[in-house]
């Protein structure tokens, strides 16, 4: 009998996290800079610690963009777009629609 699925899933996440979380650790987000010409959200769990927030937060405050937000989901890990569905569509409606209709 194989692996049960979470169990699977945990063990990919765990080689993964040791993986990436030194190398994103040691990122400066401000080497990622740029000039964008569209409008960009980072829409994130407030708690994730797979993509750390402030790594985000700082490509965020590095970029320059017609418009642009670093929006964390309270209560929301790495999966908070599924596990907090409702606070992440809350977000697109009022932040990326009213820019999507004009």
């Amino acid at each position: 009998m194989g692996i049960p699925a979470r169990a699977e899933c945990a063990r990919g996440q765990n080689v993964s996290g040791a993986r990436l979380v030194p190398q994103t650790s040691a990122l400066d987000a401000r080497t990622l800079a740029g000039n964008f010409a569209v409008p960009v959200f980072v829409i994130q769990g407030a708690e994730d610690f797979t993509t750390p927030t402030s790594l985000s937060r700082s490509f965020v405050d590095s970029i320059r963009a017609p418009a642009k937000a670093f929006v964390p989901i309270e209560g929301g890990g790495h999966f908070a777009v599924f596990m907090k569905s409702s606070a992440f569509l809350d977000q697109l409606v009022s932040r990326v629609l009213p820019l999507a209709v004009r």
